[in-house]
């Protein structure tokens, strides 16, 4: 075998219920219109909130991991690694709530994502492959309970993605603009963490039935409680099954998932809780590619490619992906002031892909090229977070101070090969013409390793919040690249080494208003499905803005500005990877969360950006929009529990919402932009004793629409009208 070796280094006030109320009406009006709960546990509602989990103890963090039904969170560990009150908190946080989650029957991760302010949760349509999603105008990175879910080219989708089951989620955080001062490999976009359901001191249980579009018929089980009378554990064990095809021909959105938890807790001072999941998903065909001519733009035919076409064959139409995870949470109060913490966790990723899809279009507007594709990846990684929190004060300084230790590692091997496939009419396709897979030509094994020390101190000073944060990171990426036939081996090593900070501040005056400035760093290697590695993302954050949370309201506003700059931002088009120099977003963003009457629940967001690229290799590109990045985007979501007669005994919620993405560009060129589009969604559910009945539905208009293109070839239409069915029982 022949070796190649190379190196790179590269005043105070009352405020009431209907002032609030008029001010929240307030912000959704301008969302629509201008265009260019609590955190203590509440009874449960609709489909999958159980009993509220007792939390006890020094160590818990209280408020963070608590289910509840209204939309209003007030605590949030993800941007301090510790439980702070999102208002004093100077950074721009959201948080979708159980509650949320749960009417709007969310079904991915992206769902949730939908009605947060800046968050764009279907850049390419609804892809059962992966979950792909943007925090301001940049791909966004994931993280389930405070440790990163393994990524490819620093982005959660792609077909070596994870794809974490909602089902199994308490809440959804969004956490805006950079997190490496903390977290180590993040974007400057901002970071998704995902919390997971804890296991319950109160047994309880949950069943149910789902069907909707598609041929969709789904159950799944949610079971929790304590392991035997006066037990120091407990356990929850989550459950679905799902077998639906989807929007395209040859499509599916098959599903098996499993999740157990359980939780020592032998005193007040400290809990272990051990965790995993596997799922099993079949995709079948995955969403086409079809050219901006005949679904953005009328073509010389004057035909339009219909929702439901398929670019692939049902002769070759493979996508099965299996994943795994399984870690521990540990804390530990060794004194009143003093905590330990450690979060480990293992997951395993492996992918048979084997399809046939677009890649060109023909003269005459009507003739797709396709390629036969052939990759088989599989993922190891393992993460380890180890951080101590001590609270003590210096004079009139009260001051919480954070100090860890992380280590990441991942390998990735992939074994891809391609061809070119057999042609296809748009118009008039025909199917079932018994295509072969590709053989595979190459094997690709990448290595990436990260230890990163990081130390923080959030401050307190009468109404003064002052969070100053560091992190120090060295990165390595080894990478070989093998062609199959001739044992050729290119070898590559990357060694990257980084300091991040983050300081912020803000005011908590007695009328409930905390204006708050925040400046952060970025700094995130990266691993892709290409043998050369990518150099690593840099980015900077500056914000300025203001919360108001009035005291003893379920109410909150986060008005911010920011300017974000990102280098070496990671884009991908037709199977290439590259790297724009720079990229700056410019933006104004505005999210309303409030619980009224204990009755009415309401969200409210928009967002106005202007995303540009500032350095390119490529000049041309200077001044251009980035891709799949909207200027614009408003949304409003409501439910409301219809007061009942006391002969129903029972409860009749209603709600909906109204989201507005704006237009994007298609290319890197700007050539040709997508328009932007309106869509409508609603629910109702009705509650008697333990049974809950549930109708979803979104897009009520049916509206056929393209959700975001890569290149004049390469788009993707939205999903369109879907309804879904929910029965469920508790106990």
């Amino acid at each position: 075998m022949q070796n190649i070796h190379l190196r790179l280094r590269t005043s105070t006030w009352h405020v009431t219920r209907q002032q609030l109320l008029f001010l929240v009406s307030g912000v959704a009006l301008g969302a629509l219109v201008l265009q260019p709960g609590r955190v203590e546990a509440q009874e449960a509602n609709g489909s999958t909130v159980l009993e509220p989990i007792v939390v006890q103890g020094k160590t818990a963090a209280k408020g963070a991991r608590v289910e509840q039904r209204g939309y209003v969170a007030t605590q949030s560990a993800s941007a301090t690694k510790t439980t702070t009150a999102i208002a004093e908190t100077p950074q721009s946080v959201s948080v979708i709530t159980r509650g949320a989650m749960t009417d709007r029957a969310v079904q991915t991760v992206a769902d949730s994502l939908l009605y947060s302010a800046n968050v764009n949760g279907q850049r390419y349509g609804n892809d059962p492959r992966s979950d792909y999603f943007s925090i301001r105008g940049f791909s966004a990175d994931l993280y389930l309970d405070g440790l990163r879910v393994p990524q490819i080219a620093n982005q959660t989708g792609g077909y070596a993605g994870f794809r974490v089951e909602p089902y199994f989620l308490n809440r959804v955080e969004v956490l805006r603009g950079p997190s490496s001062a903390l977290f180590g490999q993040t974007n400057v976009g901002g970071v998704v963490n995902m919390i997971s359901k804890d296991p319950s001191e109160t047994a309880g249980g949950e069943v149910y039935a789902r069907f909707g579009s598609y041929n969709q018929k789904e159950a799944g089980f949610d079971v929790t409680g304590p392991v035997g009378a006066d037990s120091n554990l407990t356990y929850r064990l989550e459950g679905i099954i799902r077998d639906s095809e989807t929007m395209n021909d040859f499509g599916k959105n098959d599903r098996f998932a499993i999740s157990p938890t359980v939780r020592w807790s032998p005193d007040e001072d400290t809990s272990l809780t051990v965790y995993g999941a596997y799922m099993k998903d079949d995709a079948g065909q995955v969403p086409s590619l079809i050219p901006a001519l005949g679904s953005i733009y009328s073509n010389s035919l004057g035909l339009t490619i219909p929702r439901s076409f398929s670019d692939g064959d049902p002769s070759l139409a493979i996508y099965d992906k299996e994943t795994a995870y399984i870690g521990y949470r540990l804390e530990h109060a060794i004194n009143d002031d003093l905590v330990l913490r450690q979060n480990f966790r293992y997951s395993y990723l492996d992918v048979n892909y084997q399809n046939l899809f677009g890649n060109g279009l023909s003269a005459n507007q009507r003739t797709l090229s396709r390629l036969v594709y052939n990759a088989q990846p599989t993922l190891n990684a393992v993460a380890l977070d180890t951080n101590l929190e001590y609270k003590f004060d210096s004079g009139p300084i009260s001051h919480t101070l954070l100090g860890g230790i992380d280590v990441q590692w991942q390998n990735l091997v992939n074994r891809t090969g391609s061809r070119s496939g057999p042609p296809l009419d748009l118009f008039n396709p025909v199917y079932g013409i018994g295509v072969q897979p590709a053989a595979l030509t190459t094997r690709l094994d990448q290595t990436q390793r990260q230890i990163g020390f990081y130390l923080q101190d959030q401050m307190e000073l009468g109404g003064l919040r002052l969070t100053v944060g560091g992190r120090q990171d060295h990165v390595s990426n080894d990478s070989d690249s093998t062609t199959l036939a001739s044992g050729l081996t290119t070898r590559y090593r990357q060694d990257d080494r980084a300091f991040t900070g983050r300081v912020g501040a803000a005011y908590v005056l007695d009328n409930g208003l905390v204006p708050y400035a925040l400046y952060s760093t970025s700094f995130s290697p990266v691993l892709t499905l290409a043998p050369t590695p990518l150099k690593p993302t840099k980015g900077e954050l500056k914000e300025i803005g203001v919360k108001f949370a009035p005291q003893g309201e379920d109410f909150s506003l986060t008005l911010s500005g920011f300017e974000a700059t990102q280098q070496n931002v990671v884009n991908r088009v037709a199977g290439v990877y590259y790297q724009t120099d720079e990229v700056r977003v410019r933006g104004i963003e505005l999210e309303a969360n409030a619980t009224l009457w204990d009755s009415l629940n309401v969200t409210a967001a928009a967002s106005w950006q202007d995303p540009v690229v500032t350095e390119s290799q490529t000049p041309t590109q200077i001044g251009k929009m980035p891709y799949t990045v909207p200027k614009q985007q408003q949304s409003l979501f409501v439910s409301y529990d219809l007061p009942m007669p006391d002969s129903w005994n029972g409860k009749l919620t209603v709600g909906g919402g109204v989201r507005r993405i704006g237009k994007t560009a298609g290319d890197t060129a700007n050539s040709f932009f997508v328009p932007g589009y309106t869509l409508v969604d609603a629910f109702a559910r009705y509650e008697h004793d333990r049974y809950s009945f549930q109708l979803n539905g979104y897009n009520l208009g049916d509206k056929t629409y393209v959700a975001g293109c890569n290149t004049t070839t390469q788009c993707y239409y939205g999903q369109g009208l879907t309804v879904v069915g929910t029965v469920s029982v508790k106990w």
